[in-house]
Order: C-alpha cells, then structure tokens, then sequence
C-alpha cells in the first residue's frame, strides 16, 4: 500500500480479509477522516456510475485531498469499466488516493490500469508470526489453513469463505471446478478435467493464483483443497450449482454429484460420498446410486453410512427394487437392526424378484432372526437348497445348511464341510460359515462340532484370500466370528480383525443414534392392532400401486386380476367418499353393457377382498352399501392424503424456510412420480393423473412466491427450479424463478430466464410477455431486486455515497 499515487486494487475471494485492511489503512493513515466509502453493490452505484457523476460527487463532496474506497466492486461490463477506470483516473489526478476491493471474477481493470498496485489472495493469508501467535499452522496443512477466515473466523469462516462462490459473477467453470476440488479434497489435473468441460490452462493458473484453499498445484498437476464438512458445501452452492453445472459440463447436477460420490468411494471417503448424495441428489436419483455402490459399500465396512443415506428416502419409500430391498436388509442385520427380517421378507414378496435374490432375502431374514424363523422363510430355504444358485452354487449350500441347523446342527456341518472352491471363497458362503459358528458356540453342547465348524470357516477364509487381494467386510465378520481359534495371525488378519472392529463400532453407534424415541416409534408401527380392531392399510399411489397392511406388502400376485387393482385405486382416489354403483361402471367399462359391465364388478369386488382380507376371513378396508362403495377412511391411509396435507401447508400455512426445504424433500421423493404411471386405459385416472400433475406445479410456484415474500430466495429456488423442471410451458413458473434469482443476487442468470419466458411465449404462443414479467425485468435492468419500490433498505433516488 506504500505507493499512494496509483489506484490500489485488493482482489481475493470473500473471506480473506479485504475490507479489514483497507479499514486498518484508513484508520492508520487518514484516522477515518476525510474517506469516502462507496458501496460497490448499491443500485445508485451503478446507476451513478452510468450518468458519469461519481467522480465529480466526490469532489463536489470534498476540497481536501481525500481517500476513496470502492467496496464491492460487481461485474461491469466494458462500457462501466471504461467509467469507473475513468473516474479513478481523475481521482488521482486531483491528487486523491484510491483503493477498490473486488473479487478475482469482478475484476476487470489489469489492462485498464496498468500501473496499478495489485494486492491478491496470496498476499493476504496469515504469515508465519501470525500462525505462531494462532499456535503454529503446519506446512502440511497447505495455504488453506493461512485463509484469515479459517485461521481466525473458526466454522463461520469457513462457510463465509464458500458463500463467495455462490456469486453469480463467477465464471461458470471456475465455479465447478472450485466444487470438484473442494468435494473431492484430494486428486489430480486429469481428475479435474473428466469433471468440467474445457478447463484451459489460463483458467487453471487463474485458479491456482486466485483460490489457494483449493490448493492447486500445476508443477504437480495435484490439487489437496481445505477440507470443508459437505453441509458447508451444499448450503454455498444450494440454488446456483444446476446453471453451473449446465454451463460448464455435459452432465446434469445429478449425474455429477453421482460421479463424484462414486470416485469418493473408490478412494475410501464413503462417509464423504453418502452425505454428497443426501445433500446434493435428488432422492429419486438416490436409488439407482446405492443400488449400483451399495455391495462395494458394504464390502468395504461402510455399512453405517450406506443405510443412513438409504433411510434418507424417506420412511416408507416407494418403488423400491428387489436388489434395494436386499441391500437394506443386508445392512440392518449387520447393524443389528431388527428392521432387517421386514425388509427381507418384502424383498422375498417382490413380483420382480429373481430366484437367487428370494434365497439372499431368506438368508438374511434367517440370519437377523435365527431362532425365530417364520415357516415362509424355511420354505424358501428349503426350496433354495435343491437349486444351484450363486457363483458355484454357494448360496444354494448356505440356504441347504441354515434350513438344518435347528433341527440337525451336524447335517447343517455337513453340507457345509462337502462344499469346495469355488463356492467356499464367495462372500455369501463366509457368512453362511460365521452364522454356523456363532450358533454352535451360543449353544455350547457339541465341543466336537464347533471344533469342525471353526476348522471349515479357517478353510473357507483361505479359499477367500486366495481369491481375492483384498480384505472385505465378510471376511472380516467370519474372523471376527471364529476369533484366535481359527489360528491366523499374519496381517492380513490383522487387518480383518481392524474392519471387524470398526464393524462393531457402528453397530454400537447405530443403536446409540437411534434413539429411544425412534426405538418407541419403530415398536408402535411394528405392533399389531389390538383385538377388535383392524391394521392400518397404506396405499401408495404416486409412482405405482403398492399395499401394506401393517407395514407388510401385500404380494401382486394376491391381486389375482389386474383391474382389481384398478379398482382399489379408483375408490382410495374418492377418499373415504362413496362411489355410486352406476359411477363405478361408467369409471371401469364406459363401453360395456349394464349387465355385463355389473359382472365384472362383481367379480372384481371379489378378488379385491379376497387379497385384502386378513386371517380371519375379513376385509375392513373396503366395502360395500346398498347405494354405493367406499374404501374405509378408518382403516385406509394413501399417499394422496398425504400430498393434500403438504398442499395444504404451503398455500396456506406461514412460510418457514427450514420446515418447507423438509416438505420440499417429501415431494421430490414420493410425488414427483405420476399417478398410477401403469393405468393408460382409464380417461378417470388419466384426468386424475394430469390434474395432480398441475396441482404439483401450481403449489411449488405458490410456495417460491411465498418465500420470496418473507425473504428467504434461497429455499424459493428450489421450489422455482422443480417447478420449471416439472412445465416450461407457464409464464408463471419463470415468473416465480426470476424473482428467486433476483432476490438471490443471481442476476444474469435472472436475465436468462427472462429471456426463455420472452422466447417461449413469442414462439409458442404468439404473445409478449405480461405486466409481472416486464415489471420484474424493469427492476432487473434498474439493478432491484425483486420488483417492489425500495430495494434491500436502499431508497429511490439515492446517491452512490449513501
């Protein structure tokens, strides 16, 4: 800051303590008097930078030779450089001193003023006498730790640090390169280059000059960026990341989070990846990530983490594949969890269900309960046991040995002991082997058997190490099970005894993090109806009809025809209202005669309660009166109740940004889906199915609208968004997403959208834009926020000075 006759320029992210230097210069050298601070982000600056009267203000202001700082630089185009760059010059021409404090995306002026003092990012990181008085930093910790937002601002520093990136200034490559780095943590220039499209070599020293937290390193084409927790990360791009990612890869945002989630958990960052994936992606994206990451999580020990992202789906997600189910199941056991057997058996009652995935949901319904095992699940067993499945049949041995350990521990011993490679290297095998020494050392009677079963587990363990270079969770769990009796001592087993004990670490922590309230909860949901009283009936309609009664599914083969099904839907549709009988006929056969349209109600009627109906004979949830038919609101519960309740709240109810962003979740998850997506040939359900479809869209733009009122843009965004991704067809809809990016101070992207609303209506329609939407582009172009008269506490008419 020494040369006092040239414009001084600090550029760095936010974070790094522009503002508190050039305060610390003023005070120092001018005692604060004789300054003039001009906030770069107030509308009158731009507005006072285009009449071309800042500079002469200044000195209408002040005959003294004075200081003037201009905070906040924002992005200008060339013609406002021109005007800015001018009026600095003029400045020191009087003799005045300048100093402007922009961000490295808002800094224009290098080739303007040329001989300008430059004060940048590196500058300014805390030096070595302020890290000892901090009590040292480590080299190893790497320029990130110097940041004077995390070396002196603690957690809030850091998240004031990534708010800097949420600008909508900021190139969009630079902006996705920054969150690959500080998502991935670790990593290479080539690993950066598969995720943003185009990243040019003065981009990348751009980078590396500007945002040392990322750490970039170009000598060694590494990057090792400050690792920041990914709540920080989500709540820095939340709103912004899906134009970024748009303009700067060929992905989508959900295709890249997954990406990134799946290079996390090949470099061992599971927890990382699956709080990436509950934060970023979409629910209805969540599933097809776990289902194809979910085995190599588990074999990896990284069981806790897996289910927790898994239940994040909501508590009674639809939908669900065979290979999902098995997945929870598997997990739950492992944890301890008694929830795991429900899970197996609704992977064991799936219509898409293969053969071995019904003996793996037997295995592992067997497994989490071995002395109380239902007779269905010792059917399938049995039934498994006759048949090769898995890689040498080794599922099909397992299934044979468990259905004997009641009854015959030593036959159970010797389908196991007749076994061999490569059937004994599988994992389901070394599972199978650990459940059989378990039970036998829990029974304690037969020494001898236990002996032969520790001695085929160690047999077993060696054809799995043979096979395999690496250690995995059932390798550890069978060393964990046959302890020092199994005789290995080298490091590999050293090292399944360390997986076994992190295993046992997240059974502890998963039975502490649950909770007695949610134990409490899981119990009542668990518990039957009491006598005299019929089980709750859900019914999910959104995405497909499923049933479950008392939290069981009820099998698609229960429903013996098709348009019984049909039926159930038509009248939980009518929610608890009667249905005529004529209205029924006309919903069903609109093309049939009286008589025969009435026989195939009849029919029906009979098959629906016949797959409903419990043990004792009766079918509460449906029913039939003289006039009509209804489906029992007492006894029935649907997900379109449920969506009418979230409606409900978001039209009606005061706005809370936190309580929304939760209904927001709900709707992605369970009711972005059709209605009865399968049902085409009904013109009720179709008109049913398209009016949810505008309903959905109407309560996400009324809920954006209504954050937008109590100043909470950045929740409205996600409403906006979902609506423009469910109809680009209503000038409503980017109504609602420019106002939220307006209020965000996402500008361009605000002109963006006003621009595809203008294309859409003028090609589509043949209509310019309404009254709402000019008055919002108005204020846009005014440099407002949102369209009302006084923008953020700064009235009409003020000067740049303010």
């Amino acid at each position: 800051m020494e040369n006092r006759a040239v414009a001084r320029f600090v550029v760095a992210p936010r974070g790094f303590g522009k503002t508190s230097i050039v305060c610390e210069y003023a005070e120092s050298i001018f005692d604060f008097e004789n300054v003039f601070w001009i906030n770069g982000q107030s509308p009158c600056f731009l507005r006072d930078l285009d009449d071309r009267i800042v500079a002469p203000s200044l000195f209408d202001a002040s005959r003294h030779r004075s200081l003037v700082v201009f905070e906040d630089i924002p992005h200008l185009d060339d013609e406002r450089s021109d005007a800015l760059s001018d009026d600095i010059d003029a400045l020191l021409n009087r003799g005045w001193e300048v100093v402007a404090v922009a961000t490295p995306a808002t800094d224009s002026f290098a080739e303007r003023q040329n001989d300008r003092i430059c004060i940048a990012a590196h500058d300014l990181l805390v030096d070595d006498e302020e890290a000892r008085a901090l009590g040292g930093v480590s080299d190893d910790e790497g320029p990130g730790a110097r940041i004077p937002a995390l070396a002196w601002g603690g957690p809030e520093g850091g998240a004031l640090l990534l708010d800097g990136m949420r600008s909508g200034d900021m190139p969009a490559e630079i902006q996705l390169a920054v969150f690959v780095m500080e998502t991935l943590v670790e990593g290479t220039v080539e690993d950066l280059g598969s995720f943003v499209c185009s990243l040019r070599k003065d981009t990348r020293r751009f980078i590396e000059q500007h945002y040392p937290y990322v750490g970039l390193d170009l000598v060694e084409e590494t990057f090792h960026a400050h690792e920041f927790p990914i709540a920080d990360i989500d709540a820095a791009f939340r709103g912004v990341l899906d134009d970024t990612v748009a303009r700067a890869s060929s992905a989508s945002r959900e295709v890249l989070v997954c990406r990134l989630a799946s290079t996390l958990v090949q470099r061992g960052r599971a927890q990382r990846a699956c709080e990436l994936m509950a934060a970023l992606c979409p629910r209805r994206r969540r599933p097809s990530w776990i289902e194809l990451e979910q085995e190599r999580l588990f074999a990896a020990g990284d069981i806790a983490p897996a289910q927790r992202l898994f239940e994040s789906l909501g508590e009674r997600p639809g939908g669900l594949t065979p290979a999902l189910l098995i997945g929870a199941a598997a997990r739950l056991c492992a944890l301890g969890d008694a929830r795991a057997e429900r899970y197996a058996l609704r992977a064991m009652a799936h219509a898409d269900r293969s053969d071995e995935q019904a003996c793996s949901a037997a295995l592992i319904a067997f497994a989490a309960s071995p002395r109380r095992v239902s007779s269905r699940v010792r059917a399938a067993l049995a039934d498994a046991g006759v048949r090769s499945l898995g890689e040498g049949g080794a599922a099909s041995v397992v299934a044979s040995a468990w259905s004997r350990l009641g009854d015959d521990p030593e036959g159970a011993l010797a389908v196991m002991e007749q076994a061999c490679a490569p059937a004994t290297a599988q994992p389901v095998f070394l599972a199978g082997a650990a459940l059989v020494v378990r039970e036998l050392r829990a029974d304690g009677s037969r020494g001898d058997l236990l002996e032969r079963a520790v001695s085929c587990a160690s047999r077993c363990a060696a054809d799995h190490r043979a096979a395999s270079s690496r250690v995995d969770a059932f390798e550890a769990l069978l060393y964990d099970a046959i302890g020092s009796a199994g005789g290995a001592s080298d490091a590999r087993a050293d090292e399944a005894a360390a997986l076994a004990a992190r295993l046992a670490e997240q059974r502890s922590a998963w039975s502490v993090d649950e909770g007695p309230s949610r134990r409490a909860a899981r119990k009542a949901e668990a518990a039957p109806a009491r006598p005299g009283e019929a089980a709750k009936m859900r019914v999910r309609l959104f995405g497909g009809l499923e049933v479950d009664i008392e939290g069981r599914p009820v099998e698609a083969a229960a429903f013996r025809k098709q348009r019984a099904k049909t039926l159930l839907a038509v009248l939980v549709l009518h929610r608890g209202k009667e249905t005529a009988r004529q209205e029924l006929l006309d919903i069903m056969w609109p093309d049939s005669s009286g008589d025969r349209a009435s026989n195939n109600l009849y029919s029906l009627w009979s098959a629906l309660r016949r797959a409903l109906e419990n043990e004792r004979g009766e079918c509460p949830y449906v029913v039939r009166h003289q006039a009509g038919y209804v489906a029992d609101a007492r006894y029935v519960e649907s997900d379109v109740d449920e969506f009418e309740a979230i409606c409900r709240t978001l039209c009606f109810e005061r706005p809370d940004a936190r309580e929304w962003m939760g209904l927001y979740a709900r709707l992605e998850s369970d009711f972005f889906c059709d209605l009865l997506p399968s049902e085409t040939g009904c013109a009720y359900i179709d008109r049913l199915r398209e009016s949810y479809r505008r309903r959905l869209v109407d309560v996400l733009v009324t809920a954006a609208d209504r954050l937008c009122d109590v100043d909470e843009p950045q929740a409205a965004l996600w409403f906006a968004r979902a609506a423009l991704d469910r109809c680009d067809q209503r000038e409503d809809v980017y109504c609602a997403l420019m106002r939220a990016q307006m209020l965000s101070d996402q500008r361009s992207q605000a002109m963006e959208t006003f621009l595809a609303c203008r294309r859409f209506m003028a090609e589509e329609l043949g209509l310019d834009p309404s009254e709402r939407m000019m008055r919002l582009h108005r204020d846009l172009v005014a440099g407002k926020h949102d369209g009302s008269p006084v923008s953020r506490g700064t009235e009409p008419g003020q000067g740049a000075m303010c």
